[in-house]
Formats: C-alpha cells, structure tokens, sequence
C-alpha cells in the first residue's frame, strides 16, 4: 500500500434498521529510529482478564470498542500470559488514565493493538508519554517497524495525533458494523464520543441482533493524548 499524505473526506452510509453503519479503518506505520523514554514514563503493566476488561471499557466505551467484547475470557488470559506481549498504563492523580497494548508479529514488526486514555485526562500530555514509552519498549525488544490502526469510530483527533507522534498513514479499508450495542456487547450508555443517528438506547433495544459486523479491534482504536 502507498503512503498517503492526507486521507480524503469519509461520508458515513448506514442501514438503519439493523442499526449499521460504515467504518473507515486507517493503517499507520513507522520506523522509529533510537530514542530514549520520557522523563516520567508508563509503567509496565501485567493486568489479568479482570483488570484489563475493566480498563478496555474505561477507554473504548465512549468510541464503541468492541474487538476484545467477542472473545471468552480464556482468550483474553492466553492473550494476555504471551511472551510476545507488552502493555503499559499510565496514571494521573494517583489513578488509571489509560493503557497501551502492543503484541510482535514478528521480530521486527510490531503492533500497536489498543492505545487511549480516559476521558477526563485528555490535553495533559499523558499520550505523548505513553506513546514514546510504548515505541521504546518496542525498540528495546528489537522491533524495527511499529504499525497500528484506528477507525472513524475513534476521536477525530486520533490520526493527527498519530502522526504528530511519527506515524504515516500507508492505507485504508471500509468495513461495514453493526452496532455493537444492539448486540448487546456493549451497554446503552456506551458510545457518547461517537456520532451516530440513533441513540444507544434505541439501538440495545433492538428485539433482533444484527449482523457480526467485522471482528476488527479497534486499537487504537485507538483515543489519543
């Protein structure tokens, strides 16, 4: 895929009774070169199923995260216990405030599979630190290139972020969702940073569940800092 300086206007189609719509997902990539963590920098973060569910929620329910929501837990602890794993959470006064998630695909290739913070911490800088925490720890591991993924779900902020942080958007996709709140993976109040033209009670009320949508998480899904 070719690089792309700048991604062209998105316009939303929708199905709305089985409360669809459709999903721009944007691939980012870079190769960091040497750096150094920030001054106050993430702590390594080794969450059982719990814990991590509890944070998944915390930061992707605003932007309807719900990759993670269709596994079992025993998914998520194999998951979570792989060598090939690294998450970090970052903290502002004195509690959770958000978590970054990155898994090897091979020994130069990383991914960034969940990265966000909480609502209430956004503009104090705290995903730049997370960021550069997370591509030193990926260089330190030997990863040459780190690539992730957001969606047009995420804060519009998401992918300029992302490449203020050294990132190049390298391609695009279209998916088609259903909500994930009519399919009961997610609660009515959820997805208050989105822009829907249904509300979540209207779409967990729905009396049939709608089609699987595509299984992408959303890491990036991903919220930015």
């Amino acid at each position: 895929m070719n690089i792309i300086d700048r991604l062209p206007p998105f316009s939303r189609t929708y199905d709305h009774a089985r409360h669809a719509y459709s999903s721009r997902v944007v691939f980012l990539e870079q190769w960091p070169a040497a750096l150094t963590p920030p001054t106050h920098p993430a702590e390594p973060w080794n969450p059982g199923p719990d814990d991590y569910l509890d944070a998944y929620h915390r930061v992707g329910n605003p932007w309807l995260w719900y990759g993670r929501l269709e596994m079992g837990g025993a998914r998520i602890a194999a998951d979570l216990a792989d060598s090939a794993r690294q998450c970090w959470r970052i903290d502002a006064d004195g509690g959770f405030a958000g978590f970054c998630e990155l898994v090897y695909r091979s020994p130069l290739d990383a991914e960034i599979l969940h990265f966000g913070l909480i609502p209430a911490v956004r503009g104090q800088g705290l995903g730049g630190r997370l960021m550069r925490t997370a591509l030193a720890g990926a260089l330190s591991m030997g990863a040459r290139r780190v690539w992730l993924h957001t969606c047009s779900e995420d804060s519009a902020e998401a992918v300029g972020f992302y490449q203020h942080a050294g990132f190049r958007i390298f391609g695009t996709r279209l998916e088609w969702v259903t909500d994930p709140r009519r399919r009961g993976l997610l609660p009515a109040t959820a997805g208050e940073g989105t822009r829907l033209p249904w509300s979540g009670e209207a779409a967990a009320a729905s009396s049939e569940a709608g089609d699987a949508g595509s299984g992408v998480a959303r890491p990036g899904g991903s919220r930015q800092g």
